[in-house]
Parts: structure tokens; sequence; C-alpha cells
């Protein structure tokens, strides 16, 4: 259990750069690098769901957050 809790934190801090790197930079990006960044980003963040999912007790406010997220990065170039 301890190494899906460690996988899934470094999952999150990886989003946590992404998703600052692209909500900071997306309007000044080629859409190619956007498009490219944004599923990039919405990968980690399904991976990311995937994991939390599966893990007992479910960390419901991360679900939450990571869902949360993945709307406002949807809408987002």
């Amino acid at each position: 259990m301890s190494d899906q809790i460690e996988v899934l934190n470094q999952i999150i801090q990886m989003i946590d750069e992404k998703a600052s790197k692209y909500k900071d930079g997306v309007m000044k990006m080629k859409e190619v690098q956007r498009n490219a960044e944004k599923k990039l980003l919405m990968d980690l963040i399904q991976n990311g769901l995937t994991l939390a999912e599966s893990i007992k007790p479910k960390p419901l406010d991360l679900v939450t957050d990571l869902k949360r997220l993945s709307e406002q990065i949807g809408r987002l170039g």
C-alpha cells in the first residue's frame, strides 16, 4: 500500500508542476505545444485518478481536486 501512496505522491508532484506551468504559459504557447502539454497533463491527471481510486481508504479530497483540475485544464487552450 505504501508503494501506491509513494507513486501517487510523485504523480501529484508532477501534476502540480505541469499544471502551474501550463496555466501560466498557455496563452504564449503555439498550438502544437499547447495541445501536447495539455494531453500530457490530462494523462497524468487520469493516471493519478486511477491510482487514487484504487487506494483504500480512497482519498476523496484528492479525487475531487483532480477531477476539478481536469475540468479546469479542459477549458483552457
